[in-house]
């Protein structure tokens, strides 16, 4: 033990033991608090989170976090600023958290850490050294994490699609020309959408390039079905739909076969919109901000609501598939990547997807930062999506979708066991507006969904904080989940949920079903703060006619506030552990089907 932090010790320690007061100078009380701040470990740059001029650094909290208030990251020794102030030039959720905070008057939410920093106006090919310490309400640091070496790279070559005789009029369908000048660029460089509105159909992207939109740029998707291939991909290798190819693709041409690509980024300050459904009036958000508010519809509504997505699936009916498949597979996704190993989408709006919003198939080392969603309440419009991928990160994202903001999947039934999990993800910084669910796992969980950790995340609106989500005959399920650190308030359905118990209208059950139950087990929610949820604060709802439970699920420093309570039916083997409700009406446990479950430090504790 450092000597002074013994001094500050023992004089405590002895005046304890004499029972009576003690004065500690402030300057040896200063140091003592100083010293016992842990610096952040891991201090790391993400998965093609840098370029010729930008770094951005990420770094996991110290095992004890308290009184840590912000970061400071240093450059060459030199202090460079403050993760807060830092995100907010940078994030586009920092805002919005911070106006959520401010509506606390009684201070009853967490408050989360920003734990990321963007370094910019560096220069191309130099290496730069970067530490971080942690900072207390007074100032004071730690001592430095360890050293972080990253260089910049080169300039790249900047393909402009205008050079290529595309035209930014909104009216100029530029597909040929855009996939020209992707087609033309050389190993690392950059096709950039300058300024203006590029209408284009499906395109095509390969290995080593960057995509750009640049700010004042949208790419506009083409409102026909002949724009998008039929032969774009199928979700799973045992699926029978071949569903059309999206906006954006890195995909083989012919679906059934395999191609791998790798290192693509899709960056820049400009839109990216799917043309899919027609606009209600805008709607005004909590900062003043104009959003976009979509038709929500479905497979008897398309034709009225729909731009993209009409043409699409009355196309698809004319070649004689029935209008509920045809809805359900035929529409185009904003974006779909597989077996792509190295992403960054960093910085960009994405707007009006006619069905998903980013899809990654079977990708690894997947980095989302900075951008923004605004597709509420599209049909389907959901944020960002991985199915059997290996490593994800998405920190610093706007999410006010149509469908689930951060959704996890792993296969359907029987044969999903012959495909790799869905697995080790962290999710950090985001604010969510309105979605189905802030991070959702299912309801395709028949390969496992595992090792996902979502932490400082702050919603207010969306259907659900935690989405659990599968069937009894799906399969597989989640397991080593951890939702942490993190604040809801005003979730129209449940704060936490998990359910066999799903549905979803426009599936096609073309897969073997699995005999074995899904299942959610090793799950651990703990310091979190949920304000009136509309449903229930937590629903669990298995399967016991299946045998189906959910197994090992934790819940610490959890706090309630309204009227909602717990409906609990089919856990076992399960904890609540520092859990209270203020403002439940009557008993807020509603516990039946369940067993093994213990309450320690509870308020109210559930009648017996």
């Amino acid at each position: 033990m450092p000597l002074i932090e013994s001094s500050f010790a023992s004089a405590v320690q002895g005046a304890w033991r004499q029972k009576k007061y003690v004065v500690i100078p402030l300057a040896l009380l200063f140091s003592a608090s100083a010293l016992a701040l842990d610096a952040p470990p891991k201090v790391q740059v993400p998965t093609l989170a840098y370029d010729d001029s930008q770094i951005i650094l990420v770094w996991e909290k110290p095992e004890n976090a308290a009184g840590i208030v912000d970061y400071h990251v240093y450059m060459d020794g030199k202090k460079l600023g403050g993760a807060n102030a830092n995100n907010d030039q940078h994030s586009p959720a920092k805002a919005y958290i911070d106006q959520f905070y401010k509506a606390d008057t009684e201070n009853f939410h967490h408050r989360i850490s920003m734990h990321n920093y963007t370094v910019d106006g560096l220069k191309p090919e130099t290496e730069y050294r970067f530490t971080v310490r942690s900072v207390d309400a007074e100032g004071r640091e730690s001592g430095d994490s360890p050293v972080l070496v990253q260089r910049t790279t080169a300039t790249p070559e900047v393909f402009n699609v205008e050079e290529q005789g595309a035209k930014g009029d909104g009216k100029t369908l530029n597909t040929a020309a855009i996939q020209k000048t992707i087609d033309a660029c050389s190993l690392n460089c950059t096709v950039l959408i300058p300024a203006g509105v590029f209408k284009t159909g499906a395109l095509y992207l390969k290995s080593n390039m960057t995509l750009e939109i640049a700010e004042g740029a949208t790419l506009l998707g083409s409102e026909r079905s002949e724009d998008y291939p039929l032969q774009g991909y199928i979700q799973y290798p045992y699926s029978t739909m071949v569903r059309p190819a999206s906006l954006i693709n890195a995909l083989p041409r012919d679906p059934r076969q395999h191609q791998a690509f790798e290192n693509i980024r899709i960056v820049g300050k400009g839109t990216i919109d799917g043309n899919g459904w027609k606009r209600n009036d805008d709607s005004q958000d909590e900062l003043g901000n104009t959003l976009p508010f979509y038709r929500a519809s479905d497979n008897t509504r398309y034709r009225e609501d729909g731009i993209l997505a009409r043409d699409q699936v009355e196309k698809a009916v004319a070649r004689g598939i029935v209008v509920k498949d045809a809805y359900g597979q035929m529409r185009s996704s904003l974006m779909t990547l597989r077996n792509v190993k190295n992403v960054f989408y960093g910085g960009f709006t994405v707007l009006n997807p006619a069905y998903h919003g980013i899809m990654n198939l079977e990708t690894e080392n997947v980095v989302m930062a900075g951008t923004v969603h605004r597709t509420y309440d599209a049909n389907n419009g959901d944020g960002i999506e991985f199915a059997n991928s290996k490593g994800a990160m998405v920190f610093n994202n706007f999410f006010d979708t149509g469908d689930d903001c951060v959704n996890f999947a792993s296969g359907t039934g029987a044969d999903a066991t012959r495909q790799p999990p869905q697995e080790d993800a962290w999710i950090f910084n985001n604010y969510f507006r309105r979605g189905h669910g802030m991070v959702v796992a299912g309801s395709h969980t028949g390969g496992w969904i595992q090792n996902i950790l979502a932490e400082d995340n702050v919603s207010d609106g969306t259907d659900t904080g935690l989405r659990m989500k599968s069937t009894n005959f799906m399969g597989g399920g989640a397991r080593n989940v951890t939702f942490r650190d993190s604040a809801i308030r005003n979730t129209v359905k449940q704060g936490v949920i998990m359910t066999l118990d799903y549905h979803d209208p426009n599936a096609i059950l073309d897969y073997k079903r699995s005999t074995v139950p899904g299942q959610f087990r090793d799950i651990r929610v703990a310091n979190v703060t949920i304000e009136d949820a509309a449903g229930a604060a937590i629903q669990v709802k298995g399967d016991s006619a299946h045998d189906a439970f959910h197994e090992n699920v934790a819940f610490a420093l959890v706090r309630f506030k309204g009227r909602a309570g717990a409906q609990i039916d089919g856990l076992r083997n399960s904890s609540f552990s520092d859990v209270s409700f203020a403002g439940a009406e009557g008993d807020p446990w509603n516990i039946e089907g369940s067993e093994g479950l213990r309450f320690d430090r509870v308020e109210p504790q559930p009648r017996q």
